[in-house]
């Protein structure tokens, strides 16, 4: 799972769906394309939380062999985390704003 292609290939392939759909979302008037952008980034910090699971896991088990074998800086697994978790609030505060203008023009 710490595998380089594996723990950067991933986030790497959703941060490009996302703005595959971020692209899409401006182009159309579909209003479910904010929900998919919503859950690719939810995914992708779900993703890298189970990454940086596994990086924990093998540093509690004292396997420094294995951590050095690494090829990158275990901190750059952070990276992904964070982008997809503002990615995450900016979608959800959009979503709020959505909503409350539905509620709006409703009236």
């Amino acid at each position: 799972m710490l595998n380089p292609y594996f723990a950067f290939g991933v986030p790497i392939f959703l941060l490009f769906l996302y703005i595959v759909f971020a692209i899409i979302r401006k182009k159309s008037k579909l209003h479910y394309i904010g929900f998919v952008l919503l859950l690719i980034a939810t995914f992708m910090m779900a993703f890298s939380f189970q990454v940086l699971q596994g990086l924990w896991t093998l540093e509690d088990n004292h396997s420094t062999e294995q951590l050095n074998k690494l090829s990158y800086s275990p901190e750059l697994l952070w990276i992904p985390l964070i982008l997809g978790g503002v990615l995450a609030v900016l979608n959800l505060w959009r979503g709020v704003k959505r909503v409350q203008s539905f509620r709006e023009d409703s009236k």
